[in-house]
């Protein structure tokens, strides 16, 4: 594990250490699933983060440059797992959680998996008749995400009402 930390943040308590492993391993994590290191990195510090963060400021305190924050940025932004926002008086941009990013994780997964849907319903009706085996592995996976949709959708709405009663801000 290869954790950066910025030795002129953080002092040498617990919590900062605590923190820093812990938005090192979200970095892990996140690429794991495809995602680039540092998009995870500034995931996991926006999860810590109660309120908005600037632009600057996670550059600095991820010991990464302004650019990568700014690509791992915009990536975030567009599966809907933090936002930009303005402050007013500054000229930089600032960041916060979105609201609900774990249903949004859960959706756009969601959404993926119904788009690959889509492509097996139109390979199933492109096929020729005496396709059965093909027919059949076809029939397998479009069950597979058929369901897989429904329980993450499920999920989602759960989710959703945790949160309007009040047992987690998802």
């Amino acid at each position: 594990m290869n954790i950066a930390i910025n030795q002129d943040l953080v002092c040498a308590c617990p919590q900062d250490l605590c923190r820093a492993r812990f938005i090192d391993r979200m970095g892990d994590h996140l690429e794991a699933e495809g995602m680039p290191r540092i998009a995870g990195r500034l995931f996991g510090l926006m999860i810590l983060e109660p309120g908005v963060v600037s632009f600057s400021d996670l550059a600095a305190r991820l010991c990464v440059s302004r650019a990568s924050i700014s690509t791992n940025a915009r990536l975030l932004e567009s599966k809907g797992l933090i936002v930009k926002v303005q402050v007013e008086g500054e000229r930089q941009d600032f960041f916060r959680l979105a609201d609900r990013p774990y249903v949004n994780m859960i959706r756009g997964v969601a959404h993926r998996m119904e788009e690959t849907q889509a492509s097996i319903i139109a390979a199933e009706a492109d096929l020729s008749p005496d396709a059965t085996a093909e027919r059949q592995r076809l029939e397998q996976a479009r069950a597979f995400f058929e369901t897989a949709v429904a329980s993450l959708n499920d999920l989602a709405a759960k989710l959703c009402q945790l949160d309007e009663e009040g047992r987690g801000k998802q």
